[in-house]
């Protein structure tokens, strides 16, 4: 008996409100990319459609057109909209941008920047904009539209997260959009169903008044008193999430973290295809360091590490240390900094890198950190990311109070944040639920061993072998993984670096991007 053999996709539309290296927010970011170009690589016609905000980067985007097709008019809420379409491509990746002032206006894809607040204090860094649902709507609406006059409907339309989750579910019931897109499949992707990422309707009546869709339908997908996307798009397309693990949490109704999702997804026996997240190896290749953006190269798969420690001193001469100017690092505010190495330490480095927020863990991480600086003068942290003021604020007062021994850097940096995970031997990642994460990967092809909470797709971490895993998710266990690590180093180094090489082999071997789409997503396109 053979395999089956299943081929890609002819022509492939991703939807997304964020794209790396154009737009960028979360996670999506990545995904969206590295599956587009991808699925671009083995031959499918990939069409990624996202909106043009303020904060729109285009460097990248080459044969850029405006106006590619003539501007459509989209109702939401009984009123109309033009919107207009530009085009360019990337990476063998055509790319359609929505245009309307609403998208235009945004310096931020989700949630309002500084800036925002600067210009209207009204605007609260890091809250979610006003008019999210309209943006949300909008954009679902105008990639339809695109869809009227585009000429060429794609085999697959492949949405990303709840923000545009609707898209199958107007294709199918709303005119004039049901008249074009009858043979195309449609697949939504959830990266994310903790509470604040559902992009949910707050009632009935208001799902109506911004979708058009009828009311028995909408009816159909209350949460609540709140209407559901993720409920909705799950008649109408095959849904997946970014990790195995994960698909068994959405699927267990006892799971507290989805905001009552779980128990309507297991109620209504919904099927959700787990497929853990790949990442672009080469973009991290720490052995070539203009695609690292590290200074110095070092290769853990072959555990050649002596560019990692040399990284190091260059992060603390530089970005870290006392005497560093804030003019290397002008997106960030630096809290903290991390005293140069004497001769003969051997401090042991912790960091973490990313969003500052609950889900994470953070205070989770500031107590079992302040307790192990407290205990461990040879231990470090080192964090950069931002998000939540009070987790912020914390940190900067952690950071303040252990000066020498630990740093934050508030904002982000990509130069400075590949640094801080490629210096550290451990990254800390206590998340309270994770559906994928990547920054495990990241960690590992930087030779930085990763310590986590066993939970969602953290579990790919194989304990003992590529990294470390803990159960209880207190500040107390998390404390006594992070002391023992500290021994480890100073008394088993060799262990240190086996499990470097291991992490850094495991990653290439099973998660390399080309790999996730030939053994998962394109079978998974098949199947819908």
């Amino acid at each position: 008996m053979t395999d089956q053999i299943y081929t890609v996709p002819r022509t492939l539309w991703l939807i997304s409100r964020e794209y790396a290296g154009i737009a960028e927010a979360g996670g999506v970011k990545n995904v969206a990319c590295s599956l587009c170009e991808g699925l671009a690589a083995k031959g499918c016609a990939v069409t990624l459609l996202i909106p043009r905000y303020a904060c729109s980067d285009f460097h990248a985007v080459t044969e850029y057109t405006p106006d590619c097709v003539a501007p459509q008019q989209v109702c939401v809420a009984e009123k109309e909209y033009t919107v207009s379409f530009d085009s360019g491509y990337c990476n063998g990746v055509k790319l359609v941008f929505v245009l309307h002032q609403i998208f235009a206006d945004k310096t931020g894809v989700y949630t309002y920047t500084a800036e925002d607040e600067r210009r209207d204090p009204r605007r609260k860094r890091g809250t979610g904009h006003a008019d999210a649902l309209l943006m949300d709507v909008l954009f679902q609406k105008a990639v339809l539209a695109y869809g009227t006059v585009c000429g060429l409907l794609p085999d697959v339309i492949h949405c990303q997260d709840a923000a545009t989750a609707l898209i199958p579910v107007m294709a199918r019931n709303l005119a004039p959009f049901s008249d074009f897109f009858g043979r195309t499949r449609f697949a939504v992707t959830i990266h994310n169903a903790g509470p604040g990422y559902h992009h949910e309707f707050p009632s009935v009546a208001a799902a109506i008044e911004y979708t058009g869709l009828p009311e028995p339908l909408v009816s159909a997908a209350v949460n609540g008193a709140a209407v559901e996307p993720f409920l909705l798009a799950g008649a109408y397309a095959g849904l997946s999430t970014v990790s195995p693990w994960y698909a068994d949490e959405l699927l267990n109704p006892a799971n507290a973290d989805t905001g009552g999702l779980s128990v309507l997804f297991s109620r209504r026996h919904f099927r959700i295809k787990g497929i853990t997240n790949g990442i672009d190896c080469g973009k991290y290749d720490p052995s070539d360091t203009a695609k690292s953006l590290l200074p110095f190269a070092f290769a853990p798969a072959r555990g050649e590490l002596d560019g990692k420690y040399k990284n190091r001193k260059f992060f603390i001469e530089t970005y870290a240390g006392k005497a560093a100017v804030s003019d290397a690092y002008p997106a960030l505010v630096r809290s903290g900094y991390l005293q140069n190495e004497k001769k003969g330490e051997r401090p042991v480095y912790f960091c973490y890198h990313g969003r500052i927020v609950s889900q994470k863990g953070i205070d989770i991480l500031i107590l079992a950190a302040s307790s192990l600086l407290a205990s461990r003068t040879d231990a470090r942290v080192v964090i950069v990311g931002q998000g939540e003021a009070l987790l912020e604020n914390a940190l900067g007062d952690l950071a303040v109070k252990y000066a020498g021994r630990c740093v934050y850097f508030c904002g982000y940096d990509r130069a400075v944040s590949r640094l801080a995970t490629a210096v550290s031997d451990f990254i800390v990642l206590p998340s309270k639920f994770e559906p994928c994460g990547l920054e495990d990967f990241i960690g590992q092809l930087f030779g930085t061993v990763p310590v986590a909470h066993a939970t969602g797709g953290l579990n790919k971490i194989s304990d003992g072998e590529t990294g470390f895993l803990y159960t209880k998710n207190t500040p107390e266990q998390l404390l006594s993984v992070l002391t023992r690590l500290t021994a480890l180093v100073k008394n088993e180094p060799s262990a240190l670096y086996s499990l470097i090489e291991r992490g850094a082999v495991c990653v290439a071997d099973r998660y390399a991007w080309e790999k996730v789409i030939e053994r998962e997503y394109v079978p998974f396109y098949a199947g819908l």
